[in-house]
């Protein structure tokens, strides 16, 4: 199959955005547990809404990827739709690849299709299992992916400050290591963003607070990268950028319409 391995690697994971320049702020003391809780917070759902704080997200992309003990490296890059977990509805997202090749990465929450114009074929999954917000309960599951996962990281991952702890433009670089064995993780870096954790600690570590006061949009989706590297030490790197939070966002933009003429998949059961 021609162009990356991009269903892999994207299932396993997001990667490294391009560092923000942040706004001159007064001394705030920030623990690794601020920056956390500005990530899991942002997407967890409230008890009595039933929704997130972050409902949805559109970000162009970058994603690089390299294979261990090979000097190719391959690249990609496109546009990036979210639309978060809800008391009442599952996950959805779309990751349209407009470089080097094109490819659709699309799912409802019930079914994901992969797309590969190139090669006429569509692969289409059921994954109403994975992302059923009726059966599943991030108090006491884990995850099955990262997107999934985003508002209990700490459950699933043992976190600490990576060694340099910051950035070159002070966002915060966050370690973290599976706590079970995974088939796609070995070790993951997240970069999040500092002027969002830090409006997260002026707010009195109040998440309503935080999002109603939020100075620029992007702020509110404060992952600016996520790096991944397996087992074997390939890397899968992705950096957002152009980012908006929290538009109107139509169920039907997560629901693929297969061309005429494509050829139709499954992949092998327990797959």
């Amino acid at each position: 199959m021609k162009g990356f391995r991009l269903f892999a690697a994207f299932i396993a994971l997001f990667s490294m955005a391009l560092p923000a320049m942040a706004a001159p702020v007064g001394r705030v003391n920030v623990g690794l547990q601020d920056v956390i809780d500005t990530v899991e917070k942002s997407f967890k759902t409230d008890r009595n809404t039933g929704l997130p704080p972050l409902s949805t997200v559109t970000a162009d992309f970058f994603q690089r990827s390299t294979v261990a003990g090979k000097e190719k490296e391959m690249r990609g890059e496109g546009q990036m739709f979210l639309k978060a977990a809800t008391s009442r509805e599952p996950l959805m997202f779309r990751f349209d690849y407009f470089r080097p090749l094109k490819q659709e990465i699309v799912s409802n929450g019930r079914t994901l299709w992969t797309y590969l114009p190139e090669n006429r074929q569509v692969i289409v999954s059921d994954v109403s299992q994975v992302f059923n917000p009726f059966t599943f309960d991030p108090d006491r599951d884990r995850a099955s992916n990262f997107l999934q996962g985003l508002s209990r990281i700490s459950k699933d991952f043992q976190i600490i400050f990576s060694s340099q702890r910051e950035d070159v433009a002070g966002n915060y670089v966050l370690e973290l290591s599976p706590r079970r064995s995974t088939a796609g993780i070995s070790k993951l870096f997240i970069v999040v963003h500092r002027d969002a954790v830090i409006n997260y600690v002026q707010n009195g570590r109040n998440i309503a607070n935080t999002f109603s006061s939020m100075a620029q949009q992007e702020w509110a989706f404060p992952i600016l990268s996520t790096t991944m590297i397996d087992h074997q030490g390939s890397t899968t790197l992705m950096e957002f950028s152009n980012v908006r939070t929290n538009i109107m966002l139509s169920d039907s933009l997560f629901t693929f319409a297969v061309p005429p003429g494509v050829q139709v998949t499954k992949p092998p059961r327990g797959r």
